[in-house]
């Protein structure tokens, strides 16, 4: 286990054999939560930006049949009220 202090602007410096175990590095976002008086950090997953032309059509099925915009709307509509019912 590796102590650390508390600078007075409240930052301090997560020691080198801990980043490195958890693949971080300058720039890297880590997510803050305190969870029964524990302070917890945990890195976020490193997402590189796309452009849509690069994921276009990534969905496309051959054999799967083209809904109705009506045909859409009412399955929306279910979906919704499935996931509010009591």
């Amino acid at each position: 286990m590796e102590t650390v202090t508390l600078s007075s602007k409240g930052q301090f410096v997560i020691p080198k054999s801990i980043r490195l175990d958890a693949q971080i590095s300058p720039g890297s976002q880590l997510e803050v939560s305190c969870v029964d008086g524990e302070i917890r950090l945990r890195p976020l997953a490193q997402h590189t930006q796309t452009q849509l032309s690069e994921v276009a059509g990534c969905l496309f099925k051959p054999e799967r049949q083209r809904l109705s915009d009506a045909d859409t709307q009412e399955a929306i509509k279910r979906k919704l009220k499935a996931r509010h019912a009591p």
